[in-house]
């Protein structure tokens, strides 16, 4: 009944990734510009909205039992609605419907113009200023950017292609619109998200590059640091590592997701590449950006991967010394062509091959945080913990939520960027006190 719920009171659920995050802060600002009431407690909610992740088991698991959640308070509430939308529901909206037929109704990925329709009786497709107005579920002073949608990329692990479709870059002239915007609302730190986003730009109509759009974002007033996530290996050349050598803005921080190193390993995923181009990258970046912290991503399980393929993943994280590293144990996702693949990895060798390179990682993260030990460092101020009587900030190299914390004692103010003295550590974690004399 189009039209009927502008006086309702709607919560926002949001699940997986930033992309998914920075979609529900722009269906709240399209709901609520249009006399929505938005609410964070779902127990004062008249619609719960859940944006879905369908990414691999773990991410889908976690879906269903929010929808799961949701409808259990709808049936005590007796007059609460349950929507899903996002990742999950346009992969498998038939047999979600099927098994959970209390779910009110089912929208795809991006699907603002129907659930506008639906909800307010009108189109509302976001106009290119609105997500420099949506509304942020990030610190005030940070805010993902995200600048193409799509992967055209041929990972045989992945489903994302499946349901997200064909690369599809911003152009730059929305995206420098949207950080003006950020950055007149206080805004200091972009985070740049895609599926890929060294791929950005190439689909264009006038071709462009990633480096391009960093240059135009350094020279936005109030933007202190700009930050580079999901790039791939493959698209990070020479122009992008001399921009963020030389732009005192992007920050030394590279997350380039690798999957893993083994030969064989990278073809079965389709992934490309070798050891040595791999390590040559890796090389050419430290060697130029000084002070880089790089974080990567490794899949242990994955079928076909022997003893001697995972070594050869632990002798190389052991040579690299990634600052930031994360792991994940291989999921198989149906119509991707892994699924079919045989010589799978017992669940059991998997989780155990995912412990055994993630206590790697924390004696090399333990001894680089030692390192740090009575340096000072420029931190971002992100919160205060009341509890603890301690802020809560960041270097330039961790990521808002991704990464690890530096807790600081003194006087900062929120938002700030702070000489901070590091005074211990642990395999995570930073520990020190302002200095406003350096």
């Amino acid at each position: 009944m189009p039209g009927d719920y502008r006086n309702k009171h709607f919560c926002l659920v949001t699940l997986g990734c930033p992309k998914n995050q920075v979609d529900s802060e722009v269906l709240a600002a399209l709901l609520s510009g249009r006399g929505a009431n938005l609410v964070e407690n779902a127990d004062d909610a008249d619609v719960i909205l859940i944006n879905t992740c369908g990414f691999i088991e773990d991410a889908k698991q976690e879906s269903i039992d929010t929808i799961l959640q949701a409808i259990q308070m709808k049936n005590a509430s007796g007059n609460r609605e349950v929507y899903v939308w996002g990742c999950l529901s346009e992969r498998y909206k038939d047999q979600i419907g099927a098994e959970i037929p209390e779910v009110d109704g089912f929208f795809g990925v991006e699907a603002f113009g129907q659930m506008g329709t639906y909800f307010l009786g009108e189109t509302a497709v976001p106009e290119p200023e609105i997500y420099g107005k949506r509304i942020l579920t990030t610190p005030s002073h940070v805010a993902y950017l995200k600048i193409a949608e799509g992967c055209d990329h041929d990972c045989t692990f992945c489903a994302i292609p499946q349901f997200k479709g064909r690369y599809r870059s911003r152009s730059p002239e929305s995206l420098v619109d949207e950080a003006a915007a950020l950055a007149e609302r206080g805004v200091k730190e972009l985070i740049l998200i895609a599926q890929d986003t060294t791929r950005y730009g190439t689909d264009l109509p006038v071709r462009t590059t990633l480096t391009d759009l960093l240059l135009k974002l350094t020279r936005l007033n109030g933007i202190q640091w700009i930050r580079i996530m999901y790039a791939h290996p493959g698209h990070v050349d020479d122009g992008l590592i001399e921009v963020m050598a030389g732009e005192d803005k992007i920050c030394r921080y590279l997350d380039m997701p690798l999957q893993h190193i083994a030969e064989p390993m990278l073809r079965s995923m389709g992934r490309g590449g070798s050891r040595t181009s791999i390590e040559r990258l890796i090389d050419r970046c430290r060697n130029r950006i000084s002070g880089l912290v790089l974080r990567s991503a490794f899949i242990v399980g994955f079928p076909g991967e022997t003893p001697a393929y995972f070594n050869e993943l632990l002798d190389f994280i052991r040579n690299v010394k990634f600052e930031r590293l994360g792991a994940f144990i291989y999921s198989p996702e149906e119509g991707t062509p892994a699924f079919a693949m045989e010589n799978s990895v017992n669940r059991s060798t998997a989780e155990a091959r995912y412990h055994r390179l993630m206590q790697e990682q924390m004696e090399i993260s333990e001894a680089l945080n030692d390192s740090l030990i009575h340096t000072v460092q420029r931190v971002m101020i992100d919160e205060y913990d009341s509890g603890q009587a301690l802020y809560i900030g960041r270097t330039q190299g961790d990521c808002l939520e991704i990464d690890q914390n530096v807790w600081v004692r003194g006087h900062a103010d929120i938002g700030r960027i702070v000489p901070v003295l590091i005074e211990s550590s642990d395999p995570y974690d930073l520990f020190g006190h302002v200095r406003p004399d350096l």
